[in-house]
């Protein structure tokens, strides 16, 4: 192995990646979205690495979405990152918005935190991080 192989392992060594403890809710979440009491389906969320600027040298961590309609539709994945974390927050405060590619609109959707075996199971069933084209 020579010295660049050394330096692009180091690079892209993920062992000492700081955490974000704020981001603990997201990582590897779902979230029940609703519309004035009637299920819309369902916002996965996750929490990965990533490098930025300066020089891409700085290590932090974004937070990855992606809206699972209730009639089987998925949207594409979204990014999300700090230090404001706007989607983060609107989560914790209760709410999503989201662009419906089938009506080309954006939309507003009350959000509940799904834990437990539920949890697990829409994990598992909706597949987060598989995109849209990838599912016909």
């Amino acid at each position: 192995m020579g010295w660049l192989d050394k330096k692009l392992d180091k690079w892209f060594d993920e062992t000492d990646w700081p955490k974000d403890p704020s981001l603990d809710l997201f990582r590897d979440a779902v979230w029940g979205l609703s519309l004035n009491g009637e299920a819309k389906g369902w916002v996965t969320a996750s929490v990965s690495p990533m490098r930025s600027f300066p020089l891409l040298w700085v290590k932090q961590e974004r937070m990855w979405t992606q809206m699972h309609w209730l009639d089987g539709e998925h949207e594409y994945l979204e990014e999300d990152y700090g230090p404001d974390w706007p989607v983060a927050e609107d989560l914790r405060a209760g709410h999503f918005d989201t662009f419906d590619s089938r009506t080309g609109l954006m939309v507003g959707l009350d959000a509940t935190l799904v834990t437990g075996a539920e949890r697990d199971s829409l994990w598992a069933r909706l597949d987060h991080g598989v995109e849209p084209y990838k599912r016909r």
